[in-house]
């Protein structure tokens, strides 16, 4: 496993929550799974921004790297709104629709084009550190976003370094 299939396990889990969040039709099992995709949506964003990020710059440039923040911003924002609204709602299901059409975009654009291009950038040692502190980062967040006050301090710190 590459340091790749991690993130894009990580789209899935995210779709995954997304496709049975679509299948409610609202009420407090809805509120619940929306509490939850917005965690991984949380959780997914700062692994991207400490671990990812960084690469971004250096591939891609300030631009591309600023697109990206922009796109994580905007899942982060979409994904606390649904939780301010009822479930099954106007408003929330315009909200449901905009981070389904951004998360599948996030994830294929990702996976079609930004990883591959990361990854011919990449020597073996740096993609085998990439591994590793992913799987660390993993291991470290218990697999939840804030589940404990040390993963919340482990994502609270990106790293903009090389």
């Amino acid at each position: 496993m590459g340091p790749f299939d991690i993130l894009s396990e990580k789209h899935r889990e995210l779709e995954e929550h997304l496709e049975a969040l679509l299948s409610e039709e609202g009420g407090a099992e809805a509120a619940e799974r929306a509490w939850g995709l917005a965690s991984l949506i949380r959780q997914h964003t700062r692994l991207e921004e400490r671990h990812l990020q960084p690469l971004i710059l250096r591939v891609e440039g300030r631009s591309r790297a600023r697109e990206a923040l922009e796109d994580h911003l905007a899942l982060c924002e979409l994904a606390e709104e649904l939780e301010e609204f009822a479930p099954g709602g106007p408003e929330w299901q315009a909200r449901l629709t905009a981070l389904e059409d951004l998360l599948v975009a996030h994830a294929q654009e990702q996976e079609a084009a930004l990883f591959p291009r990361i990854a011919t950038c990449l020597n073996e040692r740096e993609g085998e550190e990439l591994l590793r502190v992913l799987e660390s980062s993993q291991e470290d967040l218990g697999g939840r976003f804030g589940s404990s006050t040390e993963g919340q301090r482990l994502l609270d710190a990106p790293r903009w370094g090389p």
